[in-house]
């Protein structure tokens, strides 16, 4: 699966003016609005796109044209600014960027394919606080994950306090369970959250999506 759907429904939570409408994973996409702060996030994004080129180069010592997984995850330390500096990323944060990326079995990833995993990084990391926060509201069997049900309350908050439908449930944990254990850590939450913003007027005629 593409992140453009996270790309394209980033800091889903924020209000203001401008509407957007698309559609995949057989769902049609619901009007939505975004403020300045997404306008900031958006100018960010293409600052980072910038200094990718230079980024690459840094960490690509051999000039293969790919990322080892030790390279990679030295390149998510170093860029992550939401945790003390040296701190890596978890081995799940590391195989759902990958998974998420598509990325092949061996674990190597090509430079074309970096970019989207690293806006994916960014976006989570500047909003790590934030998900932490839900995660500790939602979390109420305490598992540092969502459950189905306990995504069904997130969800019902999102919707204004009106109830979710069962299959809507279905879609969004099955969307976002990157890491296929029956559960959404923070940064699949952060999915979960994305997609259903952009992407929650079902379609009837369609019952699957394809995230891998």
């Amino acid at each position: 699966m593409s992140v453009g759907a996270v790309l394209a429904a980033r800091n889903a939570c924020g209000s203001g003016s401008k509407s957007v409408s698309s559609g995949m994973f057989g769902y049609r996409s619901t009007r939505y609005t975004y403020g300045y702060d997404r306008h900031e996030a958006a100018v960010r994004e293409l600052q980072r796109k910038a200094r990718l080129h230079f980024t690459i180069r840094d960490y690509d010592v051999q000039g293969k044209g790919r990322l080892e997984r030790s390279q990679l995850v030295q390149l998510l330390t170093d860029t992550d600014s939401s945790t003390p500096p040296g701190t890596p990323p978890t081995e799940e944060q590391v195989e759902f960027l990958l998974k998420l990326c598509e990325v092949k079995e061996d674990g190597c990833i090509a430079t074309a394919e970096l970019e989207e995993l690293l806006s994916c990084w960014y976006t989570y990391t500047d909003k790590r606080h934030v998900f932490d926060a839900k995660l500790e509201k939602y979390d109420v069997s305490k598992t540092g994950k969502l459950s189905k049900d306990e995504l069904k309350a997130y969800l019902t908050d999102l919707n204004g306090g009106h109830d979710v439908q069962e299959a809507d449930v279905d879609w969004v944990m099955k969307a976002s369970d990157i890491i296929r254990d029956g559960g959404l850590n923070k940064m699949e939450l952060e999915l979960a959250t994305s997609l259903w913003y952009g992407f929650v007027d079902r379609k009837p005629e369609s019952q699957c999506c394809t995230t891998s």
